[in-house]
């Protein structure tokens, strides 16, 4: 064991964060992976050497940053699990060309209260 894993013992901080980032770059690239990929990749990040699927199965219940990420983890036709991966159009926000286009029924520009609040979710979100 290294040092580090004494002193982070029940810590899940630095997991929980490599986790993150990792969900973050993959979900610009596929809906999905396999789930003992996923696990390995982040086992490779330092300070999540322990991480395994019980852990991921924790994150994703309590974790709402990497609820926005997961969609689900489920079995293919041979048993192979993968997780699934919400993509930006599975967000309950509003999508980028709604932010940007003008209310044309209104006739005026779009709320701008709502789209400084809609700016705010996304950006925390994005924070890592």
């Amino acid at each position: 064991m290294r040092a580090r894993e004494f002193v982070v013992e029940g810590d899940l901080a630095p997991s929980t964060d490599n986790l993150v980032s990792i969900l973050s770059s993959l979900r610009a690239k596929t809906d999905q992976i396999r789930l003992d990929s996923l696990v390995n990749m982040v086992r490779k990040q330092p300070g999540s050497e322990m991480f395994n699927i019980d852990l991921l199965t924790n994150a994703i219940k309590e974790d709402p940053i990497i609820q926005n990420l997961v969609k689900e983890i489920k079995s293919d036709d041979t048993g192979v699990k993968y997780v699934y991966l919400k993509q930006f159009t599975d967000d309950d926000d509003e999508s980028e060309t709604d932010i940007q286009s003008p209310d044309v029924t209104a006739g005026s520009p779009a709320n701008p209260e709502k789209t400084v609040a809609t700016m705010a979710k996304r950006a925390a979100l994005s924070r890592t």
